[in-house]
């Protein structure tokens, strides 16, 4: 074969591989799959609009088609281009104001479920960053910034809410502390009630309440424990003596019954309350008060079964007092 032959062959494949090159340059971008963002499109394109330039082997014809090709394709990007950073300043604009939006919206919000409420739809605006027209880069991390920040701030006023909440949680307990303290055992157990009652409408971490919950929990337990042995001190003391009189366990059976019916009330609104309640959280702290209350709802029944039954076996066979 000839030299010229060889040459020809040569720039016949330096040629295709040139625009099989710029095809495929023109797929990744210009196809309904291609970045439309043209992110990297114009380091390849100089690139490849060099080593036409300088290709040692190439016809004449065939660098000049694959130059008037290479200026078609630069023209065609610059005007797509030109419609990518348009739409994408639109599409910043139409985010910067929805995250501004939702921002101004939190300034005005105490409650913490509001503001976790904010927190998930800026979460959503978020995920739309990449959904719709493409951002360029440089709208893409404005957008960023801005939605960085707003959040940050949605999270401070957050936890400065729960932090509030806990505070007045916290307070609560100490008054029934106080109570215990000063043996005013049913005040005591008021204050754990009114914080059980406050958890409904304040939110705080979950741990902080899982602690706060355990901590009341056991100053109710101390405050009935010293109540309840206040009572069985006092029946041992009736018993101790010569001959407990009838009258004595009938005062007993009527507290008791009286604690019964009270007890048998918080019982029903516990159970309403947890039927209505939604949240699992509400239904847990709910959950075990009303475990606590129909365990001393059965001790009460107990107590009074048993006094019933002291009574009865007294009138059938009446008892002698001491003279």
């Amino acid at each position: 074969m000839e030299d010229w032959q060889q040459w020809q062959i040569q720039a016949d494949q330096v040629a295709a591989q040139l625009n099989q090159e710029l095809k495929a340059l023109e797929v990744d971008y210009f196809s309904e799959s291609g970045d439309a963002s043209f992110r990297g499109f114009w380091p390849r394109f100089k690139e490849l609009k060099e080593r036409v330039r300088i290709a040692p082997a190439i016809r004449l014809e065939d660098k000049l088609d694959l130059e008037r090709k290479l200026r078609s394709l630069g023209s065609k990007a610059y005007k797509a281009q030109e419609g990518t950073y348009a739409r994408s300043g639109e599409r910043r604009v139409e985010l910067l104001a929805s995250i501004a939006e939702h921002r101004s919206l939190a300034e005005g919000i105490e409650d913490p479920k509001e503001l976790r409420a904010v927190r998930r739809q800026l979460d959503s605006v978020r995920e739309a960053f990449d959904k719709g027209s493409p951002l360029v880069p440089a709208d893409r991390q404005q957008v960023w910034d801005a939605w960085k920040e707003a959040s940050q701030n949605v999270w401070t006023r957050l936890t400065e809410a729960w932090a509030e909440n806990e505070a007045h949680l916290r307070q609560t307990l100490d008054s029934a502390r106080e109570h215990l303290s000063a043996h005013r055992y049913s005040e005591a157990r008021n204050a754990v009630g009114r914080f059980f009652e406050s958890l409904r409408g304040r939110e705080a971490r979950q741990e902080v309440l899982n602690s706060l919950k355990a901590e009341a929990e056991s100053l109710r337990r101390e405050a009935e424990r010293v109540e309840e042995q206040k009572t069985s001190d006092r029946v041992a003391s009736q018993q101790a003596q010569a001959v407990p009189t009838i009258d004595v366990w009938r005062a007993e059976l009527k507290k008791s019954r009286e604690s019964e019916v009270r007890l048998e009330e918080e019982v029903l609104a516990l159970e309403g309350q947890y039927q209505d309640s939604g949240a699992l959280l509400e239904q847990a702290m709910v959950r075990g008060t009303l475990v606590d209350k129909k365990r001393r709802l059965s001790e009460y029944q107990r107590t009074s079964r048993a006094l019933e039954q002291r009574i009865e076996a007294a009138e059938e066979v009446p008892l002698m007092t001491a003279g």
